[in-house]
């Protein structure tokens, strides 16, 4: 918190000295001294462009040598200089991970080596317009690329930069235009001009010039509305009417300078009375943009979240307001909200909960449209609203996309946090008028959402229509495929790591529809959680695994066990033991060739019940495994408490182990965590040889995955030899 705080304080008091029109060195040396405290072993540069030759300059860089910066002397941009000329010519962040070998360095490579600079992060500095300013840049003693903060921190520095030199360029041109007309201005900053009774101009002073750029014989003749921006005729035209009969008039309009640009003015009209009759218009205009810039950018600090820059729920209501009528009510608005982000938040302190905020926020921006809106309404609480009509007709797969954005593992402060959302959605109609109870229906989804486990989204129950007609006949479908045994089990085998002998088998559950075919696990397993089918789902899988394994050991020398994963909700269902119990009476299996495997979340809940429940369990025999361990908010150390034997740390780990530092550190914990905890450890999602050679050095116990088979259904199964993968 400490260091957001000092950030901040860095940021205002640039903010400042841009507002008070400080000298840009002055400016340069406080955004080099913020960026130099959180990355100090760097050194921090500005090159200033120069358009006229098309070349950068370095201006700022402490730490460098006089004969390095005389080399970095109207240098030629292009996109194969350096980083920094690279940056300028494609207005592009350039990261050079390692000077030494980096084909751009080639004609400047021997002098910053000389200077012991081996890596270098560039970035463009640009006006809105991406007219280039100049480069800001990083050098670093040590090859390496930049960090998520790092690079959010030398891309904030060159925002600063950027406006305050384009607020010093138009400071600068406002103030030669000032002083090359001041004297014909008699010091008048506003533009003051005559109207005639049909509206023309027949004079005008040179402060009317000054505003609008147009000079005065440009003006005399013209009828006023032809400066005007369309939309403000009328305004103007009633106004001008009411001034010739006797009445001022205040008003602003917005009108077009010389350039065709557009700024906003405050026109005062006084009528000309001669003789007790109106001859004419007195017009007296002052530009207020500025002022109203400021304003509007107050309005933004009322409306927007300080933390993570987006909207809040202030500025969400008055967008939804403004888009809903204009939308005949076809809009969806989701409603986000994290899991156990409290816990989050007390055990690791407010200080990374903030921080997962902000790189929650970013993930959600990356993850959503151009034309998506997003805010931050309070504490771990999102709201997005769609309107473009084909991103409303297709919000499901956009919660969906959420969901599984979310649910990939976040990097805060060298602690790896895993995070879940509850998402509400709730569509509007022809109808709906108020945003206030649109967003209410996607709470009351949201508290439904709750309600179901967590980590899924539900409908306002309001909102049944096409968008869910398919989902609705879908969960039909689904209670008849348990009738009338469309269900199929398929069988992946796990491994010993060492002599690779199938030693056990997952069952997972196939859906053969007799019209749609194969239906992928994704889209009927998360609905038969959201209603509930997956009771008799995981009734059917557990019963038809326990048969199935007798026939599957018949014959085997050494029998396989097989392993059923158990959802929260059949879990915490009363009966579930005596259901484990039957299963096994019935088919005859020993309890200690069956495994269950229950979600990481269910235990994190702390429910003593779920605890004494799995205790049970274990005394009859059964094994328990820990499913996609790694992926929830839990410690190692809190395994400890729980009857289980054995964790299954998830795909996500694996996919780059032999390559990813970060994943590599956090599996090889779990082993060694779990071995001294005398639990087994299953690796899954094993799909290359140096990924099975990497974890068998690790001394992971047990490994899946397709490297040694695919999911296969029973008759394949029983053809597969007993070491795998097949020669």
């Amino acid at each position: 918190m400490n260091r957001i705080l000092a950030e901040l304080a860095d940021q205002q008091k640039i903010q400042d000295m841009i507002a008070s029109h400080e000298p840009f060195m002055a400016i340069l040396a406080e955004v080099t001294k913020m960026v130099a405290r959180e990355m100090p072993s760097a050194i921090v540069t500005f090159m200033l462009f120069d358009p006229t030759d098309e070349t950068l300059s370095l201006v700022a860089g402490d730490g460098l040598s006089e004969t390095y910066r005389e080399a970095m002397q109207r240098v030629k941009i292009g996109p194969q200089v350096a980083s920094c000329g690279r940056a300028a010519a494609t207005r592009k962040i350039v990261i050079t991970r390692d000077i030494s070998d980096d084909p751009n360095w080639a004609d400047y490579r021997g002098i910053a080596l000389a200077e012991n600079l081996r890596a270098c992060w560039s970035i463009p500095v640009t006006m809105t317009n991406d007219t280039l300013l100049g480069t800001f840049s990083t050098y670093h003693p040590t090859p390496g690329i930049p960090t998520d903060d790092q690079l959010v921190l030398i891309m904030r520095a060159a925002g600063l930069l950027a406006f305050a030199l384009a607020r010093q360029q138009d400071q600068r041109a406002l103030r030669i235009q000032s002083q090359r007309y001041q004297s014909l201005f008699n010091y008048h900053p506003d533009a003051v001009f005559e109207l005639d009774l049909q509206g023309r101009f027949v004079a005008a002073n040179r402060g009317s010039e000054n505003i609008a750029g147009f000079a005065q014989e440009n003006i005399l003749g013209l009828h006023f509305n032809e400066f005007l921006k369309s939309e403000h005729h009328d305004i103007a035209q009633q106004a001008f009417e009411q001034a010739l009969k006797g009445t001022p008039q205040n008003y602003e309009v917005v009108a077009y300078n010389i350039n065709g640009d557009e700024y906003l003015i405050d026109v005062t009209n006084l009528p000309i009375i001669v003789d007790d009759e109106v001859v004419g218009v007195y017009g007296i205009a002052k530009d207020i943009t500025s002022q109203r810039e400021s304003e509007l950018k107050l309005h933004f600090q009322r409306s927007h979240d300080l933390l993570t820059g987006l909207s809040n729920r202030v500025g969400f209501e008055s967008r939804l307001a403004e888009d809903l009528p204009l939308a005949k009510g076809h809009v969806a608005v989701l409603l986000i909200n994290l899991d156990g982000f409290a816990s989050i938040n007390d055990g690791l302190g407010h200080a990374v909960g903030d921080r997962l905020l902000q790189a929650v926020a970013k993930r959600l921006v990356d993850g959503l449209e151009p034309g998506d809106f997003l805010a931050r309404f309070a504490g771990d609480e999102f709201g997005v609203l769609l309107t473009e009509r084909n991103r409303v007709e297709q919000a499901l797969p956009v919660v969906e996309g959420l969901l599984s954005l979310l649910a990939k593992p976040f990097v805060i402060d060298e602690h790896v946090v895993h995070v879940s959302a509850s998402i509400g959605v709730a569509l509007g109609r022809a109808s709906s008028k108020n945003a206030c109870g649109l967003i209410q229906h996607a709470h009351l989804a949201v508290r439904e959402a709750k309600s179901q486990g967590r980590n899924t989204w539900e409908w306002y129950v309001g909102d049944v229509d096409s968008t869910v007609r398919e989902h609705i006949e879908l969960r039909r479908e689904l209670l008849e495929a348990v009738e009338q045994n469309q269900l199929v089990l398929f069988y992946q085998p796990l491994v010993d790591a060492v002599t690779s002998e199938m030693t056990s088998l997952e069952a997972l559950v196939r859906w053969r529809h007799p019209e749609r075919g194969m239906v992928p696990p994704g889209d009927f397993i998360p609905l038969a959680e959201r209603t509930g089918q997956i009771i008799d789902l995981d009734r059917w899988v557990l019963r038809t695994a326990c048969h199935d394994l007798g026939r599957i050991n018949a014959g085997r020398e050494e029998p396989l066990s097989v392993a059923v994963n158990i959802s929260p909700v059949h879990f915490r269902r009363n009966g579930f033991f005596d259901e484990v119990k039957q299963a096994l009476d019935e088919s005859g299996l020993s309890p200690e060739k069956l495994e269950l495997e229950v979600t990481e979340g269910l235990m994190m809940a702390g429910s003593e019940k779920a605890i004494e429940l799995l205790q049970n369990i274990r005394n009859l025999g059964v094994r328990v495994a820990i499913d996609d361990f790694g992926t929830g908010f839990s410690s190692l150390s809190y395994l400890r408490q729980l009857p289980i034997n054995k964790v299954k740390i998830d795909r996500s780990f694996i996919h780059d182990i032999d390559t990813g530092r970060e994943n590599a550190a956090i599996v090889e914990g779990i082993i060694t965590m779990a071995h001294h905890l005398g639990l087994e450890v299953v690796a899954e999602g094993i799909e290359t040889d140096s990924q099975r050679s990497d974890l068998v050095k690790r001394r992971c116990d047990i490994l899946q995955g397709f490297y040694f088979s695919r999911p296969v259904p029973l008759e394949e199964l029983l053809k597969l030899p007993q070491q795998l993968p097949e020669a």
